[in-house]
């Protein structure tokens, strides 16, 4: 008996005799050939059934074909069955193409055997998400400490993946501002593939260069940064017929976001994966956060370090903001350099959020961390309420004042600015005049 097959060989495997497996897009199959055919390339093979042996079917002929991948990968996103998810009714509505796209593309590249690394964000909510996708997709998986994707760290990625067949890159709660654009149009020349799955602002550039990605700002959501990654990831893990565990609750947590009802327990877990974080490494996979929230003895001793953490930070706050009013806009201030330690929990980033928490109640706020070389700045609902948003402060600094502010980025009620050394005073300045004088249409 004698078939032709035609399809995209996605894995081939053994030294002195090669069992090949072919995907047509529908179903795949194995055969035997004497010759190594390398994945990725597209075949029509005429096989015979095998006597014997561990195949089924031995290759009399193999031809190389056109390019048949997109082909395949159409049928197979084509086929993918989606659930209905609970997270994505009311105002999250218009989000269930985009991250149904998302799905699909993931699916179809997994099916496919393509190597897939997932890049996160290191702090609660990027955490979160990387574990909600890990109940139900196998791939590498690696901790970013940056909320950009440089140019090294594409190059790091090319080095990595530029020999596997079709690699994959999924990044998760950062990558969408212009200022990741560089490094992720590096990797894609080099032939990386891009997805996003993400709730900042994305820049101009990003519609160019993922080919699925799913962002609240995207779907046209008023106030998108309020659902966080872990809470796309969630309703994504529904629709393909994976549970979430309650990682969304967490997700929220970390990141403050209103969309959902949170418990004590909720906020606890979010503050102890960000306290993990803060001392793994960059590159670090999702084995420690997984034990920590498994493990209830180890969650608890963390959660003590971090709570303790928390109150001596409390108690250092207490003489170390400054306040003043811009706009009948509050403004509190606070020298990240003479607070926050090096490498330790908790960050700058988690201090200036801390400084909001404590002082939210009482009317519009801005808070202003600032260090050397940097400026931090965190808004409450209040503040939002008058169209004051973080993302654009980063927009108009960088336009009016290019020769000192190096870069910046984030979202509506959080944000950072890379500052030229000396100029940290000076930039608080500016935002504080900003404030004073804010409409939405400049300052």
């Amino acid at each position: 008996m004698e078939i032709e097959v035609e399809g995209l060989v996605i894995r081939t495997y053994g030294r002195e005799s090669f069992t090949c497996v072919l995907h047509n897009g529908e179903s795949a199959m194995e055969f035997a050939s004497r010759d190594f055919i390398q994945p990725g390339e597209s075949v029509h093979a005429v096989c015979e059934r095998a006597e014997h042996g561990r195949t089924a079917w031995v290759a009399r002929k193999v031809e190389r074909v056109p390019d048949i991948y997109p082909k395949v990968e159409a049928l197979l996103r084509a086929s993918v069955k989606l659930k209905e998810s609970a997270l994505l009714g009311g105002r999250a509505e218009p989000m269930k193409d985009d991250i149904g796209t998302v799905a699909r593309k993931i699916m179809a590249a997994s099916a496919l055997g393509r190597f897939i690394l997932v890049r996160f964000h290191g702090d609660a909510d990027g955490i979160s998400s990387a574990l909600t996708l890990k109940k139900f997709l196998k791939a590498g998986y690696a901790q970013q400490n940056s909320a950009i994707y440089s140019v090294g760290d594409a190059i790091r990625d090319l080095e990595r993946m530029g020999q596997q067949f079709k690699p994959l890159i999924i990044l998760l709660d950062f990558g969408s501002g212009d200022d990741s654009a560089e490094g992720l149009g590096l990797a894609r020349a080099g032939g990386i593939e891009l997805v996003a799955i993400d709730h900042h602002p994305p820049g101009s550039a990003q519609n160019g260069l993922f080919s699925a990605w799913a962002n609240p700002w995207k779907s046209g959501i008023e106030d998108g940064s309020d659902y966080p990654a872990g809470y796309l990831c969630a309703a994504l893990a529904h629709m393909l017929g994976s549970e979430s565990a309650g990682l969304e609750r967490t997700a929220c947590a970390g990141d403050k976001s209103p969309v959902l009802e949170l418990s004590k327990e909720d906020r606890e877990s979010a503050l102890v994966l960000d306290f993990a974080a803060t001392y793994s490494g960059g590159g670090s996979g999702t084995e420690l956060f997984s034990e920590l929230l498994s493990n209830r003895q180890l969650f608890d001793s963390v959660l003590h370090q971090a709570k303790t953490k928390m109150e001596e930070l409390d108690r250092t706050l207490s003489k170390a903001v400054k306040t003043r009013t811009a706009g009948g806009v509050q403004i509190c201030t606070v020298n990240l350099d003479g607070v926050a330690e090096k490498r330790e929990f908790p960050t700058k980033g988690k201090i200036v959020s801390r400084v909001l928490e404590l002082h939210t109640d009482e009317g519009p706020l801005l808070v202003l961390g600032f260090a050397r070389k940097g400026l931090i700045f965190r808004l409450n609902g209040a503040a939002a309420s008058r169209g004051i948003r973080g993302d654009e402060i980063v927009r108009r600094m960088k336009s009016s004042f290019p020769d000192f502010v190096e870069n910046g980025g984030g979202h509506a009620r959080a944000a950072a600015l890379k500052i030229s050394e000396g100029f940290e005073n000076a930039a608080v300045d500016e935002v504080v005049k900003m404030i004073g004088g804010w409409n939405d249409k400049g300052a």
